[in-house]
């Protein structure tokens, strides 16, 4: 197991990705006068609405932040980069809502002693969904990043950046629109009937997926949970579960995955035992009963890279950062 957190060829010193943007703007004065100054203090209400068929992720950073650079990068792409008291608008396909933000001037410098200073993120959005993160800059160039809920947001003193022009590209493929029949639609049941249907229909079941990158919540080859680590969990659960509507959990399937690195006996034993404490944290800090959750490992038998060079390392361990995760599979209803 290796805990550089890049993927595939980042070692390229020109930066290259697969989804794109342009900045959508806040308010329709400030956009359309040339040279206008950066927004700030703009009310929620006052920015662009989601672009059709994608994602998006608002990232600030307070003014009172620490000072240097924080770099987002989208894929293997630049997007942004911000200072104290800026935010930025990163729209993706629904598809491939993964980003970082590091303190290095590219992921590709990451290594295991610089670690800290790289947050992997991955976004399971539906289209039309967005998402609000405070990004923070702490000791060692070390980089934070907390939720927020949108109308909790203190825009004061925020401005958009707008000092570089984002190197993502968006080309999302639409979901195909339903087939038309000129078959005329059934005719609509009497009232009561539909009352009496709703009335013994159960609750609406709901799954989803979350992956969260294992180099993000266990020690360079630890199955120790970090506590930096578990809250990392317990929020990206909590987030899932508000937004799913899920109000009551039927059953949680932890499984640890590996990279093709290794030993095979080591990389069973670790996915196995990072699959274990994930579940033992679900079920002790966030009340879900243990019966209902169960702890698999897959070590590195559902790859989802599988063509990274073997030689350098570094470069086989940047390749192979998207299959060292935890995915945690939840059931319930609404």
């Amino acid at each position: 197991m290796r805990r550089f957190s890049v993927l595939s060829s980042l070692l390229l010193a020109t930066l290259v990705s697969g989804c794109a943007i342009s900045l959508p703007s806040f308010g329709s004065k400030s956009s359309a006068e040339p040279n206008a100054a950066p927004v700030a203090n703009a009310a929620a209400a006052d920015m662009d609405p989601v672009p059709a068929g994608t994602v998006r992720v608002v990232l600030m950073r307070a003014k009172n932040d620490k000072g240097g650079i924080l770099n987002v990068f989208q894929g293997q792409r630049f997007h942004a980069s911000l200072q104290p008291g800026e935010f930025t608008l990163l729209t993706m396909c629904p598809n491939d809502a993964g980003y970082f933000v590091t303190s290095l001037e590219s992921p590709a410098q990451i290594t295991e002693a610089n670690v800290s200073r790289l947050i992997e993120m991955r976004e399971r959005l539906s289209a039309g969904q967005q998402r609000f993160y405070s990004v923070a800059l702490q000791d060692l160039g070390a980089v934070s990043i907390q939720p927020l809920v949108q109308t909790a947001v203190d825009w004061a003193g925020l401005n958009e950046q707008r000092r570089l022009v984002s190197r993502v590209q968006l080309d999302c493929v639409a979901a195909p629109a339903p087939l038309q029949t000129a078959q005329a639609a059934p005719a609509a049941a009497p009232a009561a009937a539909q009352a009496s249907s709703a009335a013994k229909a159960p609750s609406v079941a709901a799954d989803g997926t979350l992956t969260i990158p294992s180099d993000m919540v266990f020690p360079f080859a630890s199955y120790t949970l970090s506590a930096k680590g578990g809250t990392q969990i317990r929020q990206r659960v909590e987030q899932f579960l508000a937004e799913s509507g899920i109000k009551e959990v039927d059953s949680v399937v932890v499984q640890g995955h590996s990279d093709p690195v290794g030993q095979p006996h080591r990389k069973d034993f670790v996915s196995g035992e990072r699959a274990k404490a994930v579940a033992t944290y679900l079920s002790r800090e966030m009340g879900i009963p243990l019966s209902k959750i169960k702890a698999e490992a897959f070590s590195d038998r559902a790859l989802v890279v599988r063509d990274c060079p073997t030689r350098p390392a570094a470069k086989r361990d940047a390749c192979n950062a998207p299959n060292r995760r935890v995915e945690v599979v939840i059931t319930g209803r609404r």
